[in-house]
């Protein structure tokens, strides 16, 4: 391995590891939601995903995607700051549904995001408009399999109906508020980062 490819590697590795710590203190403190109304609230974590996708790439999209499900699903242990009201009853009603919901989704999310930057990177094209689409498949991924996932885990639970239906809505509100921020956040945050990572590696 060749001394620039390690030093990528090492870059990586350090990026990884301050993007998780990010998300370690957002989900245990206010920075990482935006409070709406009594436990309504909107996450931000969909923001370091979209960092870690478009400055590491692949790997680090698809760990930093993992981080986002476990803090999701620790939500059901009353485990964070701002914890989901409905987090507890869908766990005990699948539990397997839910780790799921919260896991596979995420992860996924992180590993396409890196993957569509990837591909942007190889043809040389990582102007604004790359990590805006890198930013914006984020929330956009994350809330359309999220969706999926729950409407398949608890279609026929008493979370489906008209309880289905409120939650879905809530959903696609929360959607809206985390694109705009995800997209504008992550690409200008993203774009700044990855260039000075490119310049250290001069």
């Amino acid at each position: 391995m060749t001394n620039t490819k390690k030093r990528s590697n090492i870059y990586k590795m350090v990026l990884i590891a301050m993007f998780i710590a990010l998300m370690l203190v957002m989900n245990f403190t206010p920075i990482g939601y935006i409070t709406v109304t009594g436990a309504f609230s909107i996450t931000l974590m969909t923001i370091p995903v979209a960092l870690g996708a478009a400055c590491t790439g692949i790997t680090g999209g698809t760990i930093l995607g993992f981080v986002f499900g476990l803090t999701s699903f620790l939500q059901a242990f009353g485990i964070g700051f701002m914890i989901d009201p409905s987090a507890t009853p869908l766990f005990n009603e699948n539990p397997f549904g839910y780790a799921v919901t919260c896991f596979i989704p995420r992860i996924l999310t992180g590993l396409i995001a890196g993957l569509v930057f990837s591909l942007f990177e190889r043809k040389g094209k990582t102007g604004f408009y790359a990590f805006a689409i890198s930013s914006a498949l984020v929330p956009i991924l994350n809330t359309a399999m999220f969706m999926s996932s729950y409407v398949l885990f608890y279609s026929n639970t008493s979370f489906g109906g008209a309880v289905m239906t409120v939650l879905l809505t809530i959903l696609t509100l929360n959607f809206l508020v985390e694109l705009l921020v995800t997209t504008l956040a992550g690409t200008v945050i993203s774009k700044v980062v990855y260039t000075q990572v490119k310049r250290l590696h001069k």
